[in-house]
């Protein structure tokens, strides 16, 4: 029986979706060993690989929850695992990626174990804060510190030791000893050794510097009945803290007394002081986001603290449950890559096999008269299967991988995960946050507008009182817009006294009383001030809000609103009214009412310096080029167009939802259409809009607007929809929104808007991740870009993210640059697209050499020889394995392409370019085969056959070859254009095939010196000159093979423009 899970917010990006209670069969177990016994231990490797399989052998679901031995949870992206049952305090619990889940009788479903806070009142918070004793508050929720787990050696080594590659590497060694190979099986299991071992090095140092970041050491003062100094890690949900001045916090708290200053920098990539103030009424609804005013996050830094008062916070959440440890627990589980790369390219190695075997089996027809004894024609054949899979390829994957990351490092760009930069060379679309990302966080005051001459004065008033700057260390800090627009009044500020501050010109002067602070709700903030005489309520914030809030509506500021949105500035409306001393107490929702509207004040927020050059870039290489922004349409609209992303000439066309008259409102030019919001039913409406040539602008109340109708079970409308959980093809909304439409002409035409849409405003953060999400439901590979605390969520559901702070935002990026410049997104997909035909390549060369040693090999059993152990070594690592690790850093283009490279091994494209590689080689080894059975010599062995001759005219012959096909493999199959450098740029592998060319030519023309690798005189007696003819055959067929990959990637290439579906 399974359970659904009653989700919560400190999940994070990591949702449950169900979880069923099993029962380990301890029978089962002892039958696995015995079949192991049998297997020789690949029924237990096959256990270990497939996790189906695991699951369904050893445990059995239950019907009763407390039968069970373990847990088997479903996630919300489709993953299963099998967790163990644990118990605490009579409580049966399981952990999943560090947080805690118990069953709850009461809604029958599994929950996370948390101090609940969200939708509970405040008071009742306050008063069941201690309902747990401290003990069992600590086997809850654990200590107060984010604890990074690293993996012991042993188990790392375990883990990565007995994957399949790495069993077949076991199985090839085997093998080789078998043949009497030791010393080439003994150094691949030693480069092996040695690849696992400085890969675990890396993984600690990763884990290091990850733990250095989370961790927050410092003594904090408890409240409870005295006040005590206690370590910080030693805080638990409902205590009480003191807040205190320079302090960092390492929790989530509220405040319930005293207000503070902090520095958010971690959480919004912002280094400006927030005011945060105590809960005002403790009998509402606790919520994080609607109470974010009231809130500290863990890694806040408070820069000033009320001195006239003792600052009182409640402990919330704390180590993973925290808003910070959630990022964390992005970086230690992030989403699984795609393995379509290694699916096509296990379905070519099958075939690749397949082909190898028939070979082999029509060449048994010749080796059985021969009287091979039975062992070495076994031996044989495995070795053949051995060659067709090369062990070691992963290996060469991961260098690739690595190399990238390690070029973006020194660049300043730090990547995190080394998969994502296989994700980087697919991506097809790319989505920017607006601020702080196309343009800068700087802001630049324009100018102040009255739409009277006689109020420029109060204008001023409003500008120099309606703040919440502070002074600390000496120095004006705050919102950088709030000191913008006091510096370009000129009035002077003085903190001295009881107020909050005062403010002066020439003898006007102002003394600040009260402060409401920027409420998103209410998209403004307001402050009391006097003086002297009078009290005023000073406000300013979104001009539509001033302006519903106003006693006389003003058209005329609207219109002008409009006209600068339009260019591109930032816009605040201004208003105010007068107060009488009886009014001064009264609640800010009373206060904020019956204003006078004065104005506005116009700003600027200029564009990077590089963002036109860089988004031309893009455009210019096919990306489908996105703007996800929280501000106004109209601000958006013209960011997009003078930083290229929609060409500057465009008519944009806005859709909006009006929630108040339940309208979709259609914004084209200065014409506004209102339709009832059952006009979508009609689906032409939307497609309309859609087969208008003009460019698209979609609003968040839009998007979520139309979110609702998809997800709304009406019984008589004709697109009814369903609620499911699973990943169908046509799933829309991802995870907690996960809709499937029965109506397909509905779905197709939802898909088609978003696709065609360039501009998104006014999104809150869970809208971003949405639009990411739905790109994706396309077949669209995603890079989202943001700076920001609201970008995260984005970031993280997307194939690629990246940040330009180091903030939080970083944590959950993938990639994070140092630099806030955008170049870094064309560095990153430059370093993917590379990183992709790399590997390709070096899939394409082990699989293209192994194919012509098999060749070679065949060939000389006719003649009952084979290579000696030095020259299995020299063909099997000393010739690749360097010039594997240099085709491995192969360094990017310096202009990104308009290509994706095909990543499909089992495409013609791909598959043409192997084996007519192979083709040409197997060719001239059969010519010199030929040439060579014409000459006067006489061959003779014993039978049966229990040896092979190590040395000989044909061995010499078919180890030359290779010598010089090995090298013209890794010139022939390396692709510089469009991804790469050329290849006399990578200096290192140039000179690695230039001296293995010199080393083969010459020991072609002087065979009689090349004793070192058992190379026997082809040019005495009878061959005199042969070694010319045969060294002609080799460079004739490499030419020709080169030639014809030349040709295949001209006419036939592998890699695709970048089309955008929909």
């Amino acid at each position: 029986m399974s359970y659904r899970v009653n989700n919560a917010e400190i999940e994070g990006q990591h949702p449950l979706l169900k979880v069923t209670p099993v029962r380990f069969l301890w029978i089962r177990l002892v039958l696995i060993i015995i079949i192991s016994i049998m297997t020789g231990c690949m029924f237990a490797l096959a256990l270990r690989w497939s996790k189906k399989l695991y699951n369904w052998f050893l445990f059995t679901p239950c019907n009763v929850e407390e039968t069970g031995t373990h847990y088997r949870v479903d996630t919300q992206n489709g993953q299963q695992f099998t967790l163990e049952k644990q118990q605490m305090n009579g409580i049966y619990y399981f952990t999943f990626r560090l947080l805690k889940y118990a069953f709850d009788p009461k809604t029958q479903c599994y929950q996370p174990i948390e101090f609940e806070t969200d939708g509970k009142i405040i008071k009742d918070i306050i008063a069941n804060r201690n309902v747990l004793t401290q003990n069992l508050k600590i086997q809850y929720y654990g200590k107060c510190q984010l604890q990074i787990p690293i993996q012991p050696l042993a188990e790392f080594l375990f883990e990565h030791l007995t994957g399949p590659f790495n069993i077949l590497q076991y199985f090839a060694v085997a093998v080789w000893f078998a043949q009497n190979s030791i010393t080439f099986p003994i150094l691949i299991l030693a480069f092996t050794a040695i690849a696992v071992i400085v890969n675990y090095i890396l993984y600690r140092r990763s884990r290091s510097l990850l733990q250095k970041l989370a961790n927050i050491h410092q003594n904090v003062i408890l409240k409870s009945d005295t006040l005590r100094t206690v370590n910080g890690s030693e805080l638990l949900p409902g205590d009480y803290i003191i807040l205190q001045e320079g302090q960092q916090l390492n929790c989530d708290c509220a405040i319930l007394q005293g207000d503070v200053m902090v520095n958010e920098a971690t959480l919004t990539g912002e280094n400006v002081p927030i005011p945060k103030t105590a809960l005002p009424d403790h009998s509402v609804k606790f919520n994080f986001e609607s109470l974010n005013q009231h809130c500290l996050f863990e890694g806040t830094s408070i820069v000033k603290v009320n001195t006239t008062t003792e600052n009182v916070a409640i402990v919330l959440r704390t180590g993973f449950s925290s808003l910070r440890g959630q990022y964390f627990r992005n970086v230690l589980f992030p989403a699984p890559p795609s393995q379509r790369f290694y699916v096509q390219a296990a379905k070519f190695i099958l075939t690749f096999a397949t082909i190898i075997a028939i070979v082999y089996g029509f060449m048994l027809i010749k080796y059985i008269p021969m009287e091979f004894k039975t062992s070495l024609l076994v031996l044989r054949f495995l070795d053949n299967i051995v060659w067709s899979i090369p062990p070691s390829m992963p290996i060469f994957f991961n260098i690739c991988k690595t190399a990238s990351l390690v070029r973006l490092s020194s660049i300043g760009i730090n990547g995190s995960n080394a998969d994502k930069i296989e994700s980087a060379g697919r991506i097809d679309t790319c989505c920017f946050d607006k601020t702080g990302t196309l343009t800068t966080l700087g802001l630049k005051a324009i100018k102040v507008w009255t739409h009277d001459q006689s109020l420029e004065q109060i204008a001023n008033y409003i500008l120099a009182c309606c703040h919440h700057l502070l002074l600390i260390n000496g120095e004006l800090q705050g919102d950088p817009l709030e000191i913008e627009m006091l510096n370009f009044i000129g009035w002077q500020i003085n903190f001295e006294g009881k107020s909050f501050f005062s403010v002066k010109k020439d003898q006007q002067e102002f003394e600040i009383i009260k402060i409401f602070d920027f409420s998103s709700a209410r998209q403004m903030m307001s402050v009391i001030a006097t003086d002297g005489t009078n009290f005023y309520l000073f406000s300013k914030g979104s001009p539509e809000m001033i302006n519903q809030q106003s006693q006389d509506k003003k058209q005329v500021v609207l219109d002008e609103v409009k006209k600068y949105a339009s260019n591109g500035f930032r816009v605040l409306g201004l208003g105010y009214r007068k107060l009488n001393n009886n009014q001064l107490d009264l609640q800010r929702e009373e206060l904020e009412t019956q204003l006078n509207i004065v104005g506005m004040f116009v700003l600027e927020n200029p564009l990077k310096d590089d963002t036109p050059q860089v988004i031309q870039t893009l455009r210019n290489s096919g990306l489908d080029i996105k703007v996800i922004s929280g501000d106004s349409p109209l601000t958006t609209i013209y960011c997009a167009k003078i930083s290229g992303i929609i060409d500057f000439n465009s008519e944009v066309v806005i859709l909006d939802y009006n929630s108040t008259k339940r309208q979709i409102v259609i914004f084209d030019n200065d014409n506004q259409a209102n339709y009832d919001e059952n006009a979508i039913e009609n689906q032409n409406l939307i497609e309309q809009i859609i087969q208008n040539p003009k460019m698209t602008a979609l609003t968040g109340k839009f998007l979520e607007f139309i979110s609702k109708f998809l997800t709304v079970a009406n019984p008589n409308r004709e697109t009814s929809l369903s609620m499911t959980q699973n990943n169908s093809s046509n799933q829309i909304f991802s995870d907690n929104n996960a809709i499937e439409f029965d109506d397909t002409k509905m779905k197709e035409i939802t898909k088609k808007l978003i696709s065609k849409t360039r501009v998104f405003a006014r999104q809150k953060p869970e809208q971003k991740k949405q639009i990411v999400a739905l790109l994706q439901d396309m077949g669209r590979q995603v890079m989202m870009t943001g700076d920001g605390a609201n970008d995260c969520s984005a970031i993280a559901q997307a194939q690629v993210g990246i940040s330009f702070s180091e903030s939080d935002a970083s944590y959950t990026a993938p990639f994070s640059s140092k630099s806030t410049s955008l170049k870094c997104c064309v560095q990153v997909l430059a370093q993917g697209k590379a990183a992709i035909m790399t590997i390709i390549e070096v899939f394409q060369y082990q699989l293209s050499v192994n194919g012509i040693k098999f060749a070679a090999v065949t060939i000389m059993f006719l003649e009952v020889q084979n290579f000696s152990e030095f020259q299995t070594v020299y063909v099997g690592f000393i010739s690749n394995i360097p010039l594997l690790i240099f085709l491995c850093i192969s360094s990017p283009a310096t202009e990104l392409a308009e290509y994706i490279p095909l990543d499909d091994q089992f495409s013609y494209q791909n598959q043409i370019q192997i084996y007519t590689n192979i083709f040409f080689a197997v060719l001239g080894l059969c010519i010199n085969y030929g040439i060579l059975t014409t000459t006067d010599r006489f061959f003779e062995y014993s039978k049966p056959i229990e040896k092979f001759q190590r040395e000989g005219y044909l061995n010499s012959i078919m180890f030359l070859s290779l010598m010089y096909y090995f090298m013209s493999f890794g010139v022939s199959i390396y692709v510089s254009n469009p991804f790469k450098v050329k290849y006399y740029k990578n200096i290192l592998l140039t000179l690695w095939t230039t001296l293995g060319f010199v080393v083969a030519i010459v020991s072609f023309i002087f065979p009689q010196r090349a004793s070192w690798c058992d190379v026997i005189d082809i040019k005495e007696d009878t061959f005199q000159g042969f070694n010319w003819v045969v060294l002609s055959v080799v460079i004739v067929t490499s030419f020709l093979g080169f030639f014809s990959q030349a040709l295949l990637q001209r006419y036939i290439p592998s890699m695709y423009k970048i089309t955008h579906k929909s």
